[in-house]
C-alpha cells in the first residue's frame, strides 16, 4: 500500500453518490424514504442489489437467514481459506433516511471495486452482505438476518404474526431463507477472520469534533418491551368522567413516568442510558370512544448493567402505581441484545489506516444497535462511523457526504489489505 495515497485512490465519491440515489429511489410513492422489510420496494431494491453484486463478479445467494450474500472467492491456491465479511442493510424505518444502512452496503461494494480495478486476489473469501431486516419491524424483532447468522432466532420469533396475519418465518422463506430456527451460529464461524460495517453515526460527536472517522468501541445492550394497558371502552359523551377506565390516560401517565425516570438515571450515571416509548396504538381509536386498550413499545438501551437494573426496578414500580388507576397493565419482553464490545485488534487496524490516509479519527461508543452486535457473538467485528449532518437520522432529512462514505470505505479497504498482508498476500 502506498504511504502517500489518499482516500480517493481507494473509493469513488461520485460512484457512491450514484449508487445511493439509485437505492434510495426504491421507496413508497410519496413517502420517502420507506423501504420496509418484505415490501415490494424492498424486493425491488434487493433485485437491483443482486444485479449490482453480479456486475462486480460476485457469486450471489440468499442464506438460511434471508441475507443477500455476494461472494468473492479466495485466491485459488489458498488452502482452507478464511472469510472476511463486510456489509450492512438496505431496509428502512417508515419515512427514514437515504443513508442508514445503504451507506454500509455501498461502501462494501467500493472495496470490491478497488480489488477488481487492481486485479488483487485475497488469501481469504470476501463476503459482501445485505443483512435482512436490521430495522425494528412489525414482528417486534430487529436484525433478523444477523441474529439468524449468529444462531439467535428461535421458533417463537419465527411464529409471530403481524397485523395482517403474516407469519415471520413464512416471509423469510418467501424471500429465499429457510424460515426455520438455526441450530447455532453459521457452520464456518471458526474460520471468520473479521467483519466490518460502515454506518452513519446517527449522532453529532464526529461532526462537532471535526473528525472524519469514528472507530466504534462498543454497541449498547438493547431490550424491547410490549406494554399493554387494558381499560374499558365507552361512549365519550354518555360515560361520566368519574370512574372511567381510560386506557390512554393511564398510558400517558406511564409515558411521562418512563421519560422522567430515564432522564434522572441518565443524568447521574457514568453509563450511557436511554429509554423511549416511540410506538403507540390506541384501540378502538375513534373520536367518540373512550380508549379501551393502548399498546406501546418500550426501547431501553445501556452500556452497563447498573443503570438498566435501576430503571427496570423503577419501571416496575411505575407500572404498579399506574395500574392502581383502574386499568390492567401487561409487560412482555419482546427482544433482548446484550452489549457488544468491538474487537480491539480490528479497532487498532482501522485507526492505523485512517491515520495513514491523513484522516482525523476518534473513538466513539454507539447509542444505536447494529447487525455488528450479533456478528460479534461469533466473530471479530469492527465498525466505522462517518459523520451525518446535524446528527439527524431515521428521518428524510438524514444526510451524509459521499466523500465521507468514501473515506470510510477507504479505511476498510486498507484494513482488508492489511489482513491480506499478514498472510503474505497483496
Amino acid at each position: 500500500m502506498t504511504a502517500s495515497a489518499t482516500y480517493r485512490d481507494y473509493a469513488d465519491p461520485g460512484r457512491i453518490a450514484r449508487a445511493i440515489e439509485q437505492l434510495a429511489g426504491f421507496t413508497e410513492p410519496g413517502r420517502p424514504y420507506t423501504r420496509l422489510i418484505f415490501s415490494d420496494e424492498f424486493h425491488a431494491a434487493r433485485k437491483w442489489l443482486t444485479e449490482s453484486f453480479k456486475n462486480l463478479g460476485l457469486d450471489c445467494h440468499i442464506d438460511a437467514g434471508g441475507n443477500l450474500i455476494g461472494t468473492r472467492p479466495a485466491a485459488a491456491e489458498t488452502p482452507s481459506p478464511q472469510v472476511v465479511i463486510i456489509g450492512s442493510h438496505i431496509d428502512t424505518v417508515p419515512a427514514g433516511g437515504r443513508y442508514d444502512g445503504i451507506a454500509g452496503v455501498i461502501a462494501a461494494m467500493e472495496v470490491v471495486h478497488y480489488l477488481n480495478a487492481q486485479s488483487l486476489e485475497l488469501p481469504f473469501t470476501l463476503e459482501i452482505a445485505d443483512f435482512l431486516g436490521e430495522e425494528l419491524n412489525l414482528w417486534g424483532t430487529s436484525c433478523l438476518g444477523s441474529r439468524h447468522m449468529a444462531g439467535l432466532i428461535d421458533a417463537e420469533m419465527l411464529a409471530r404474526k403481524d397485523e395482517r396475519g403474516r407469519t415471520l418465518g413464512d416471509e423469510i422463506a418467501a424471500c429465499g431463507g429457510s424460515g426455520i430456527p438455526p441450530t447455532g451460529p453459521r457452520s464456518d464461524a471458526a474460520g471468520i477472520r473479521a467483519c466490518f460495517e460502515l454506518h452513519i453515526e446517527q449522532a453529532r460527536s464526529l461532526e462537532d469534533a471535526g473528525a472524519d472517522i469514528g472507530i466504534v468501541t462498543t454497541l449498547p445492550a438493547i431490550e424491547r418491551y410490549a406494554i399493554a394497558v387494558n381499560g374499558t371502552a365507552g361512549h365519550s359523551g354518555t360515560t361520566p368522567m368519574a370512574g372511567r377506565q381510560d386506557a390512554l390516560v393511564t398510558a400517558a401517565s406511564i409515558i411521562r413516568k418512563v421519560s422522567a425516570l430515564a432522564g434522572t438515571i441518565a443524568a447521574r450515571s457514568n453509563e450511557y442510558f436511554c429509554a423511549t416509548i416511540g410506538k403507540i396504538e390506541v384501540l378502538p381509536n375513534g373520536p367518540t370512544i373512550i380508549p379501551g386498550r393502548v399498546e406501546m413499545m418500550l426501547d431501553v438501551r445501556s452500556t452497563g448493567d447498573e443503570a438498566k437494573a435501576e430503571f427496570l426496578a423503577g419501571l416496575s414500580a411505575a407500572l404498579g402505581e399506574a395500574g392502581r388507576e383502574g386499568c390492567g397493565i401487561d409487560r412482555t419482553l419482546l427482544a433482548t441484545s446484550p452489549g457488544a464490545p468491538m474487537d480491539s485488534g480490528l479497532q487498532a487496524a482501522l485507526g492505523k489506516e485512517a491515520k495513514a490516509l491523513g484522516l482525523a479519527g476518534m473513538d466513539v461508543a454507539s447509542g444505536a444497535g447494529h447487525d455488528s452486535a450479533h456478528l460479534s457473538r461469533f466473530a471479530p467485528v469492527a465498525m466505522v462511523f462517518i459523520p451525518c449532518r446535524g446528527g439527524l437520522s431515521h428521518c428524510p432529512e438524514e444526510e451524509a457526504d459521499p466523500d465521507a462514505i468514501a473515506k470510510g470505505a477507504a479505511v476498510i479497504t486498507r484494513s482488508v489489505l492489511a489482513l491480506a498482508e499478514e498472510n503474505g498476500a497483496c
